[in-house]
């Protein structure tokens, strides 16, 4: 078959884009970073067009799935095309809102220490991996995230389910709010046969709830600090936080299931290196350690805020924030505000705005540094990452660490810094 994929530069994609052609199939791809999407990208000889829940009308791909339409060519979704290629596969699904990639990519590397031979499919660069995001293995294990949005989860009928979390997230697509979500979670869960398995935190109320409501009769083995099993680790990890401890535990609970010796789980898992934009060293500049974070959530920043004061407990903590999304900045705005209350300095840029999932509403990044002083008086705008840069070359230094954190490239403010040394 010969497939076409819209944003084949992308993460989500770019796993997917390596698997056809494992599997014997011609691909053709384009994306913003390559040359920019148009209608002559889309040949009549094309079998199948995919794309991703980003591409929407009035996002820069939809002119190639008119092109498309025009020539009568199907066209998926990026999961409904997953869904499709592991429906005969042994497929272990990671989902929740928060701790997918790193649990993905642990149960991945636990599983080809134990010989498995999985195909591991990953939401984000790792470097156990090469810094690849996918691993390729011949046996019919299938690990991979399922993720949420726009109900992408819908397409997949997973052996073994892992869920790590659930709260108000992607409300864009959301429209009413948790309790739309958490029915969208049991849909997806009720997937499961009678003889899989969900392993599920415990400590989470929206996860019990969800769980509550089920028809399947597959097993549910929970983890977490308040689980009867599965509830602590004997073992020093390489990456910092208490979430990280929570996504060791799931992964710990589906090598037993799996019949993993411990020995292996623990030896794997101590060593694990973490995903790119998780908690990333990115280098050091006048003493000071350089950290970037994909987190884009409240709880997300929390958390890994949480694990900056335990890991640099002594040092002023300075952090450089992009905010993503004005559908969802909005609604979670007093909880953004309250995210970085145990930071020193917080610098914000302006609220990216994205192209076919967003709107302009009336909100700025001055509303969030109102909300973030109302706690603590430590938050100011600056626009550009020349501007941020410059300024942060005068505050950083041995006393201090900077946390980068965002969904956009904010990541780049470290690389200027480090380029200036």
């Amino acid at each position: 078959m010969k497939y076409h994929l819209i944003g084949d530069r992308g993460i989500s994609m770019r796993g997917i884009k390596k698997y056809l052609e494992f599997l014997g199939n011609d691909v053709t791809g384009s994306d913003l970073k390559t040359g920019g999407h148009a209608a002559v990208n889309v040949t009549s000889d094309i079998d199948l067009v995919v794309r991703t829940s980003a591409v929407n009308p009035g996002s820069p791909g939809w002119v190639e799935v008119e092109a498309a339409q025009k020539l009568g060519i199907k066209i998926v979704k990026r999961s409904e095309l997953i869904g499709q290629l592991t429906k005969d596969k042994k497929l272990i699904a990671i989902s929740g809102m928060h701790g997918k990639t790193t649990t993905t990519a642990m149960a991945g590397l636990v599983m080809i220490a134990a010989n498995l031979d999985p195909t591991v499919l990953i939401g984000e660069e790792v470097k156990d991996f090469d810094n690849d995001v996918i691993r390729i293995g011949e046996s019919d294990w299938f690990v991979f995230e399922a993720c949420e949005y726009d109900r992408s989860f819908l397409d997949f009928y997973p052996k073994i389910a892992i869920l790590t979390n659930i709260e108000a997230e992607h409300l864009d697509t959301y429209p009413g709010g948790l309790s739309e979500i958490k029915d969208a979670f049991v849909e997806y869960l009720n997937h499961l046969p009678d003889d899989g398995v969900i392993i599920a935190c415990h400590d989470d109320a929206n996860v019990q709830e969800v769980l509550g409501k089920l028809t399947t009769k597959a097993r549910i083995i929970d983890y977490g600090f308040t689980a009867e099993k599965y509830n602590q680790l004997d073992f020093d990890l390489a990456i910092p936080g208490k979430h990280n401890v929570l996504n060791t535990l799931a992964v710990v609970a589906l090598a037993d299931y799996l019949h993993i010796k411990y020995e292996v789980v623990s030896s794997v898992l101590a060593k694990f290196r973490g995903a790119h934009r998780r908690f990333e060293l990115k280098g050091n500049l006048n003493g000071a350690d350089l950290i970037d974070d994909y987190g884009h959530h409240p709880t997300e920043i929390k958390t890994t805020i949480a694990a900056l004061a335990e890991r640099y407990p002594d040092k002023k903590k300075i952090v450089v924030f992009w905010p993503h999304q004005y559908k969802r900045i909005k609604p979670l705005l007093e909880e953004f505000g309250a995210a970085f209350s145990q930071v020193d300095e917080v610098i914000i840029k302006p609220i990216y705005f994205v192209p076919g999932r967003d709107e302009v509403l009336d909100i700025s990044s001055d509303d969030l540094v109102d909300r973030v002083n109302r706690k603590k008086n430590i938050a100011k705008v600056i626009e550009t990452d020349e501007e941020i840069a410059k300024y942060l070359r005068d505050e950083l230094d041995s006393s201090a660490v900077l946390l980068t954190i965002g969904i956009p490239p904010v990541y780049k403010i470290a690389d200027l810094l480090l380029e200036s040394k």
